[in-house]
């Protein structure tokens, strides 16, 4: 399989398996967005994803990006599939020479911002597609618990259960009439739960589970850490028995980093990039510590100091996930993860090179800059987001240094160069975050770099802003007008605040309309740290130019208004906690408190969350937008002309009939067809690569109409 950007935001996967089988509406149905979901999605095998929505997804994003095109070569017809915003798909087929293989061409609409890294999960995953062998059997009775049977049963709907056991490893033939005895001629959809938990303990009793090594492995291949560990076994999960007995493989790879580099891994699940996020740091014992996907977990290393480039895959029938976006949950198979990941460190150091000083990977990418600029920016041509300067650099620093530069370590030393040189002209940063106004009904508008260098903010429309860390809360403000009865907007970064976020605040408070803002945030240590380092001086930005008033949520405030508390592992590496937080009488206490407690904005009601905002927008607050008299007068002066003009301009066009007179015209003129005809534009349009056919269509239709001496311009010929 390949994946590429033939061009920007267009992108070609293509294979060379059997194709898809079906009629064009068939494969046109995959791409709809609500086609049910599928049983085949509910077999539980070591080879896919857990929810059966990839297809969904590619569907809503076309529709999302407002235009593009869905091209499928398979079987020698070539369909075009147009995704329809009320969840169907339409397609038109015509017959093509392509016998092998799928071809998938997806472009999409000027909404959908191009992303420059979109590729990277799938050039990660065909690389894992060239290891061993992988898993080509039978989904196993073995592996499923009693709900998730129940649950695969259900959404057969109308087929024989029989038919189902068959497709069961081990149970073909006459075994599958013994396993379904009891519900012979019965559809799936017909039996009860205690019906569904007899057939898998029929199931379970007739075969024998899968061999472990049945389900393959990755290996040692080309473009992943050198040093390879392995380990296998076995885990019961489910919620309603019987439980599922899942075998897995857990294989690791391992490298030493440079001296300058940070510890980062990489997890695959099932072959596959994950969507979670995970880290692996040195804490203060200097043991490995990894977290995330629901693990906090030490990492024996045979030394306390030096980095390590990290991988990891899971090769299991089923893996539990914590999200809806697939995250997973690893903690079931904590101790093979642990226990593979130090087997492939020690095996990488066991083979650090001994000797000369080698080239890290700072000093490779200092020395380079200039060159990855000029090739990132076309010799200063063009602006260039801060990836495309890392995808420019990589290469040059893997050939220096023979290990890959990583996206955190890139950003830390870039960060470092521009708070001693200056920002990097040209450069900008993606979009991550919002900004809503009242009054104004443009929604949410996305912020980042370029954004920022071009906002002007709207005139006497608010006089507060209020920036929240999760941007779920804009919906429930602005479903109560809150923005518009406290003249505020709307602001969030996701999380920590970027440097676009921090540009906005300042430029709104350089602005000559005055305005307050507020900083709203969970009870933890991160919460706290947003609220600093949105006011304070960071490598990245110097101190706000505005005070930034802390609304909290601060946790003895929670605490006081009865909150639900959420605990989580401490860990062995401290939390950053905010210096507000430490200089209070009992900061002590609530450093301590905030290791492995918080409370988040969520643990409150909808009415409790506004009553709580209300409360301290009413101490806090300046009332609302009044401009000075000067300014009322003239937006009531401008508004005043606008109305006048629009209703005289609707009197006068009624009382001249313009709709009979404009059949008249029309039937006088005659459009130039030979010109219009698509050859002809074509033509145009090479020798005006710069314009549309639409330029071309007004351009003949002005020549038309400006021969007619009853439809010239009174303006131009005054002109003239």
């Amino acid at each position: 399989m390949t994946a590429k950007e033939i061009e920007p935001g267009c992108y070609v996967i293509q294979d060379d398996g059997p194709g898809i089988d079906g009629t064009p509406q068939d494969i046109a149905r995959l791409f709809s967005i609500d086609r049910g979901l599928v049983s085949s999605k509910l077999w539980r095998k070591p080879q896919r994803g857990a929810l059966g929505n990839g297809l969904r997804v590619v569907a809503g994003a076309l529709i999302a990006s407002g235009g593009g095109s869905l091209i499928i070569w398979t079987r020698d017809q070539c369909l075009a599939v147009t995704p329809l915003g009320d969840g169907g798909a339409d397609v038109v087929a015509e017959p093509v020479a392509f016998p092998v293989g799928t071809r998938i061409e997806i472009s999409f609409g000027p909404l959908l911002p191009r992303d420059h890294a979109a590729l990277l999960w799938a050039e990660q995953a065909i690389n894992m597609a060239d290891g061993g062998a992988g898993y080509s059997g039978k989904s196993s009775a073995h592996w499923f618990d009693g709900d998730a049977f129940y649950e695969l049963i259900h959404c057969s709907g109308a087929r024989p259960v029989r038919d189902l056991v068959a497709n069961l490893d081990g149970c073909t033939g006459a075994k599958a009439g013994a396993v379904a005895s009891a519900f012979l001629q019965r559809p799936c959809a017909s039996l009860t739960r205690e019906e569904t938990t007899e057939l898998l303990l029929n199931a379970k009793s007739a075969t024998t589970p899968p061999s472990i090594k049945r389900l393959g492995e990755v290996g040692e291949i080309e473009g992943l850490w050198a040093y390879h560990g392995r380990q296998e076994g076995v885990v019961t999960l489910g919620a309603r028995m019987p439980m599922a007995n899942i075998p897995f493989i857990v294989e690791a790879w391992a490298q030493t980093a440079e001296s300058d580099c940070e510890t980062e891994i990489e997890i695959y699940v099932n072959r596959t990039p994950i969507t979670g996020e995970a880290t692996v740091y040195r804490d203060s014992d200097k043991d490995l510590m990894i977290y995330g996907c629901n693990l906090s977990h030490v990492i024996r290393t045979p030394t306390k100091k030096g980095e390590w480039l990290l991988a990891l895959n899971i090769t299991a029938p089923f893996v539990p996930i914590t999200t809806d976006s697939k995250a997973p949950d690893l903690r079931p198979f904590v101790d093979a993860i642990a226990g593979t990941l130090s087997v492939a460190i020690k095996r990488a150091h066991r083979n650090v090179p001994k000797g000369a000083h080698r080239v890290t990977q700072t000093e490779s990418v200092l020395a380079n800059l200039d060159e990855a600029i000029a090739k990132a920016s076309g010799d200063g041509r063009y602006r260039f987001e801060h990836r495309q300067l890392l995808y420019a650099i990589r290469p040059i620093v893997m050939r220096e240094t023979g290990a890959e530069l990583k996206k955190g370590n890139f950003y830390k030393i870039i960060t470092a160069y521009e708070a001693e040189h200056g920002e990097i002209p040209g450069i900008y940063r993606d979009n991550r975050g919002a900004i809503y106004h009242p009054h104004m009904g443009d929604g949410d508008i996305p912020v980042g770099t370029l954004m920022v260098e071009n906002y002007k903010r709207p005139l006497w429309t608010f006089n507060k802003i209020v920036y929240i860390e999760k941007q779920g809360f804009f919906e429930t403000l602005k479903a109560e007008k809150w923005p518009e009865r406290y003249d505020c907007a709307l602001l969030t970064g996701k999380g920590y605040t970027t440097r676009a976020i921090k540009d906005l605040v300042d430029h709104l408070a350089e602005h000559d309309e005055p305005v307050q803002v507020f900083c709203v945030h969970d009870a933890d240590s991160a919460g706290t740290m947003i609220m600093q380092t949105l006011q304070e001086a960071t490598p990245a930005r110097g101190a706000r130019l505005v005070e930034i008033i802390n609304f909290g949520l601060e946790p003895w405030a929670a605490r006081g208004m009865g909150l639900e508390a959420e605990s989580f592992d401490k860990g062995d590496e401290r939390r950053p906690v905010a210096d507000y937080v430490l200089e209070r009488a009992d900061g002590a206490y609530w450093n301590a408190w905030l290791q492995s407690n918080r409370y988040e904005l969520n643990a409150m009601t909808t009415p409790q969350f506004l009553s709580w905002l209300d409360a301290k927008m009413d101490e806090h607050g300046v009332g609302k937008v009044v401009p000075p008299a000067s300014v009322i007068t003239a937006e009531a002066e401008a508004r005043l002309e606008t109305e006048l003009r629009k209703r005289i301009t609707k009197r006068v066009l009624r009382e001249a009939n313009i709709d009979a007179q404009v059949a008249e015209a029309r039937t006088a003129i005659t459009l130039p067809r030979e010109q219009l005809a698509p050859d002809a534009i074509n033509r145009w349009l090479d020798e005006n690569p710069d314009e549309s056919w639409r330029d071309r269509v007004d351009e003949l239709v002005d020549e038309v109409t400006s021969g007619d001496a009853d439809l010239a311009d009174d303006d131009n010929e005054d002109d003239d």
